[in-house]
């Protein structure tokens, strides 16, 4: 991520957004070439991206 990831109020920024599904697709890639499924992984990463600080 260029820059901040989340804002003042705990949202993500622009850069974290792209950062966030690049990240996404970099763990379906590997999925793809292990077989190993990466849902899990997924939404642990949306439960603490969601968490309230």
């Amino acid at each position: 991520c260029e820059g901040n990831a989340f804002d003042s109020t705990g949202e993500f920024t622009k850069a974290g957004e792209k950062a966030y599904d690049r990240l996404e697709h970099l763990l379906y890639d590997i999925e793809s070439l292990t077989g190993k499924e990466v849902t899990p992984i997924i939404r642990e990463l949306d439960r603490i991206c969601n968490e309230n600080y």
